[in-house]
């Protein structure tokens, strides 16, 4: 799009708002503001709420979106106001920070808003995250904060359209190479894994120390809901499925598909992957007007056996045209309805899950899945 395009080459939007890493290749386009792949994790885990974090190469972007960070303008527009009373004592995170650091700046930045002008800022603020969490944990009953802070969010933006010339109303990813847990039901094709790189590998699985109230993030992982096959009947003759993906704390959903038992999404989704990795849970739903949607079954995909299949190659992959590197194995304690392959083609790596849904009388769906390293943004 040549609008997004002209928008990234202003000098103030060629390198990261909050941490000053260049060419940043995500965005907050609720914020407005253009980031570096650490500094977008930090902002995806404050929530939508706060900040609606997109890909600048890889989501399709919609005219409102390019339209709400034109009137912005970008990163130095946006820092007018959400830096514009930072303390002189107050620094921001380099490009090279620890998630500590990134994090720590920009809650303080962005959910806390302790560099507002003061005028601007959410009512019944308290002066830290700890004054709150603690206030929280010692009197569970006492009502929270953040719904005040969210209601007041439009309020903050509609008070800072003049400093900003025309507003509205946001992974830190450290890149860890470290996979923890087991990884069960998995081959690795050995043609294709030399013993060093599998002994590296090894050194590699150990898990990280953990990082109090931090996620660190291995990599992304895009998710492409594909079909649902002969699914429950929840309405009188048919039903009208939609998906619900989780990951972690994030959460995404496809369209609804109205009446229709084998339904076809094929919609991509974009997830952050934490450390140490989690399953990537699916829950099928049937959309209801009238009365709570309906469950039409549930599965779970394990996504240990693609991330180490992918660190076990890191590097190798120009050997490849397509090549299979590994399998998640079809098991009594898994959903898959045949073994996943996991391949290298044309550089990326794919694996294709076929499974049944579980808690359920019937339907089974088609997931297809993309592994990007860090290294890869």
């Amino acid at each position: 799009m040549n609008r997004l395009k002209k928008l990234r080459q202003q000098p103030d939007n060629r390198i990261c708002a909050d941490c000053g890493a260049p060419d940043p290749k995500w965005a907050s386009t609720s914020i407005g503001v253009f980031l570096c792949i650490k500094c977008s994790g930090v902002h995806r885990s404050l929530g939508v709420h706060i900040s609606k974090v997109v890909s600048v190469t890889l989501d399709d972007w919609s005219d409102e979106q390019v339209d709400l960070m034109e009137a912005i303008g970008g990163n130095a527009s946006a820092n007018s106001v959400y830096e514009a009373c930072m303390p002189s004592d107050v620094r921001k995170p380099s490009p090279d920070a620890s998630v500590d650091e990134r994090s720590e700046f920009i809650r303080r930045k962005y959910e806390d808003q302790e560099f507002l002008k003061p005028n601007l800022r959410m009512k019944s603020q308290p002066t830290s995250r700890a004054r709150t969490i603690t206030s929280q944990v010692d009197n569970p009953s006492a009502p929270s904060n953040m719904g005040s802070m969210n209601t007041n969010r439009d309020s903050t933006y509609s008070s800072s359209t003049n400093s900003m010339n025309s507003n509205r109303d946001s992974l830190g990813l450290s890149h860890c190479g470290n996979v923890s847990g087991r990884f069960s039901n998995l081959r690795i094709s050995s043609a294709c894994a030399p013993s060093r790189k599998g002994g590296d590998l090894v050194s590699r699985t150990i898990s990280n120390p953990s990082t109090a109230g931090m996620v660190e993030f291995l990599g992304m992982l895009k998710v492409r809901i594909v079909r649902g096959t002969n699914l429950a009947v929840r309405d009188l003759l048919s039903s009208d499925p939609y998906v619900v993906a989780t990951l972690g704390a994030q959460t995404a959903k496809t369209k609804v598909v109205n009446r229709n038992l084998n339904p076809v999404w094929n919609e991509e989704l974009m997830f952050s992957v934490p450390s140490p990795p989690q399953p990537l849970k699916l829950q099928v739903f049937d959309h209801d007007v009238l009365s709570a949607d309906d469950s039409m079954g549930e599965a779970a995909i394990d996504l240990e056996p693609l991330i180490l299949a992918a660190q076990m190659h890191q590097g190798m992959f120009e050997e490849f045209g397509c090549e299979q590197i590994g399998k998640w194995l079809a098991t009594d304690d898994n959903a898959l309805v045949k073994d996943s392959n996991i391949e290298v083609i044309d550089r990326q790596i794919k694996q294709d899950v076929h499974l049944k849904l579980q808690n359920v009388e019937r339907g089974q769906i088609e997931v297809s899945l993309e592994w990007v390293p860090l290294s890869g943004f």
